[in-house]
C-alpha cells in the first residue's frame, strides 16, 4: 500500500478489501454447502454400486484345504483339468467310463477352482458354503461304479450320478447351512433336505455346496445390488466384475457355472431370477412349468409362484438335470433342426437394443423358423405385491424347519443391532412386509390368472410354438403364469455384455421348449467363456 496515501483513504481501502474477502469467503462456503448437499442427496437417491465384499472366504478355503490335503492337486490340475473345463455331463461321464477321470478327481478339480477363482482376493464370490464331505461323496460314487461294472449293471445308473452340483442358498440342505443370504441364518441347518435335494442324492449327485444369492431372493432392500447378501457379500460377474451386474437373484448359481466351478447348479425363480442371471453370465437357465419340480423345502419369496430350475453351460445338461428331478427326459439327439418350420413370436420392447433384436431374428430365420414380430406383452409382475404374503410364508417356513428367529419382526430387530454388517443397504422391503396387518393372496392369484390369460391369447391368436425375447424382458409375466422358459446364450453386445435369448412355451411343453432351445444353441453357438 502507498505510504503517501492519506490515512483515511488507506483505512477505507482496507475495509473494502476486508469486505471483498468476506463476500468471496461466503460465496465459497455457499458453494461448498451446495456441493455437499447435492452429494448427500445423490448418495441418498442413487442406488449404491457393487463393492468387493467377501465375508466367508476364510471358512470356505479352510474347508476345501482340509479335503484336498492328501491329494497332489497341482499334478491333478495339470493333467486332468482339461478333461473337465467346458465339458458337458455326457462328456464327463464318458471320461469316467473310459477310466480317464474319477468322480473324486472331478470333485477335487471343482473344489480347487472354487478356492482359486471364487474365494481368492477379488474372486467371483459365487459360493457361500462347500460341503465338508464332497470327496467322500465322490469316492462313494467311484466305489459304486466298480460294483456296478462287476455286476454288469448299466453305467451310469442316472445322468447326474457322481456329478458335482451346487444349490442356491435358499434350498434346504440338512448338512450344509441354508441362509437365504441372511447373516442371521449363517449357520442354520434345516431339519431336513428340500425335496429336490433328496432326489438329487437318490440320483447319486455329489452335493458340492451352496451358491450366493441376492439376499432373501432380492427381497431385503430396494437399493441392494444384485448378488449381494449379508452372509457372503457381493457376487460379481466374471465378464466385468463390479461393472456388469451378475443379475439376480440366482446370481451365484449362474456365475459358478459360467466359471466352470461346477457342471450344473440349481436356482429358483419368482420373476426372472433364473433367466436374468443366465443371460448376464452366458449360460443356459431353465425354469420349468410351476409344479413340475417340487418347491418343498425352499425358503419362500412367494410360495404360490416360486419355482426351482437348473442352470448349466448347455441345453443338454439343463435337460438332463431337469429330467433327473421330474422323471421326464427329453431326447435331444437329432433335434438340431427343431426350429425349422417352427412358428416363433419375437417379442420386441422399445428399450431393446435394435442390433441384438436383429441378430436374434436373423439367427431364428437362418435356422428355418417362421418369425412373427410382436410388440412386447404387458408386464404382469408379482414383485410389487410380495409384501402381501411374505411375512406369513416366511414365518410358516421358520416354524416348519426350525429357524432360530421365527418372526419377521424379530429378524428386523436383530438386523438393526449391527446394521452395517447385517443390512448394509437397509431392509425397507422387510419392514414393508412386516406392517401388513392381514396377508392377502387375492392380488397374487389375480396376477397369475392375468398372466396366463395374456400368454394363452398370444399363443392361440398367432398360432405360436413358442415366444422368444431378449434376456429377461418378458420373464416376469411368464414366471407369474407359471409357464416354462429357457434362456440360451445369444452372444455379446457391442459393450461386451453377455446377451441371452429366452424362449417360453405353453404350460407343460417342456420337451418342445428344450428341443427348440437346443436347435437354437446348435445353430448360434452363442456362449462365451469369461
Amino acid at each position: 500500500m502507498n505510504p503517501n496515501m492519506p490515512l483515511g483513504r488507506q483505512n477505507r481501502r482496507r475495509l473494502n478489501m476486508s469486505r471483498k474477502r468476506k463476500i468471496i469467503g461466503g460465496i465459497l462456503l455457499l458453494l461448498f454447502l451446495c456441493i455437499t448437499g447435492v452429494f448427500i442427496y445423490l448418495k441418498a437417491v442413487i442406488p449404491p454400486g457393487e463393492e468387493w465384499l467377501a465375508y466367508n472366504s476364510g471358512k470356505i478355503t479352510a474347508d476345501i484345504d482340509r479335503q484336498l490335503e492328501d491329494l497332489d492337486i497341482d499334478t491333478l490340475i495339470s493333467e486332468k483339468e482339461s478333461l473337465v473345463l467346458e465339458k458337458n455331463i455326457d462328456e464327463l461321464q464318458q471320461a469316467v467310463g473310459q477310466g480317464k477321470l474319477t468322480y473324486e478327481e472331478l470333485a477335487a478339480i471343482c473344489l480347487y477352482r472354487i478356492k482359486t477363482l471364487d474365494q481368492s482376493r477379488h474372486g467371483y464370490n459365487s459360493v457361500t458354503e462347500v460341503a465338508v464331505d464332497v470327496l467322500e461323496q465322490a469316492r462313494a460314487c467311484d466305489t459304486s461304479r466298480s460294483a456296478l461294472l462287476q455286476s454288469g449293471i448299466q453305467f451310469p445308473p442316472s445322468p447326474l450320478f457322481g456329478i458335482p452340483v451346487l444349490l442356491k442358498d435358499n434350498i434346504n440342505t440338512a448338512d450344509i447351512p441354508t441362509s437365504a443370504g441372511a447373516e442371521a441364518f449363517s449357520t442354520f441347518l434345516p431339519r431336513e433336505d428340500a425335496a429336490l435335494v433328496r432326489m438329487l442324492r437318490e440320483q447319486g449327485a455329489v452335493i458340492l455346496g451352496k451358491n450366493n444369492l441376492s439376499e432373501f431372493a432380492n427381497y431385503l432392500s430396494s437399493v441392494m445390488p444384485s448378488g449381494y447378501s449379508g452372509k457372503a457379500g457381493q457376487t460379481v460377474n466374471p465378464f466385468g466384475p463390479l461393472k456388469i451386474s451378475p443379475s439376480g437373484s440366482s446370481s451365484g448359481s449362474a456365475v459358478s457355472v459360467t466359471a466352470n466351478l461346477a457342471p450344473v447348479s440349481f436356482g429358483t425363480e419368482t420373476a426372472g431370477s433364473i433367466s436374468g442371471p443366465a443371460a448376464a453370465n452366458s449360460v443356459v437357465g431353465f425354469k420349468p412349468s410351476r409344479g413340475s419340480i417340487s418347491a418343498e423345502g425352499i425358503m419362500p419369496l412367494i410360495q404360490a409362484v416360486d419355482t426351482p430350475g437348473p442352470i448349466a453351460k448347455c441345453v443338454s445338461d439343463a435337460s438332463l438335470a431337469y429330467g433327473a428331478l421330474s422323471g421326464s427326459y427329453a431326447d435331444l439327439s437329432g433335434q438340431e433342426d427343431a426350429l425349422n418350420g417352427a412358428v416363433i413370436g419375437l417379442l420386441i420392447y422399445d428399450y431393446n437394443q435394435e442390433d441384438m433384436i436383429t441378430q436374434l431374428k436373423t439367427a431364428l430365420e437362418h435356422a428355418g423358423a417362421q418369425v412373427k414380430e410382436l410388440p412386447g406383452i404387458q408386464d404382469v409382475s408379482v414383485q410389487n405385491i410380495i409384501y402381501l404374503t411374505f411375512r406369513r410364508d416366511f414365518e410358516a417356513y421358520a416354524l416348519k424347519y426350525g429357524l432360530p428367529i421365527t418372526t419377521l419382526k424379530e429378524l428386523i430387530a436383530y438386523n438393526q443391532e449391527d446394521s452395517r454388517r447385517r443390512i448394509r443397504y437397509g431392509q425397507d422391503l422387510l419392514e414393508a412386509a412386516d406392517v401388513v396387518e392381514q396377508c392377502d393372496d387375492g392380488p397374487i392369484k389375480g396376477s397369475i390368472q392375468e398372466a396366463q390369460g395374456i400368454l394363452d391369447t398370444l399363443f392361440s391368436e398367432h398360432g405360436l410354438d413358442a415366444v422368444v425375447f431378449l434376456n429377461s424382458t418378458a420373464s416376469a409375466t411368464v414366471s407369474a403364469a407359471g409357464y416354462p422358459q429357457l434362456t440360451v446364450p445369444l452372444g455379446m453386445d457391442k459393450k461386451g455384455v453377455p446377451q441371452g435369448a429366452t424362449f417360453a412355451a405353453e404350460y407343460g411343453r417342456e420337451r418342445k421348449l428344450l428341443e427348440l432351445g437346443y436347435s437354437f444353441e446348435q445353430n448360434v453357438q452363442g456362449r462365451f467363456q469369461p
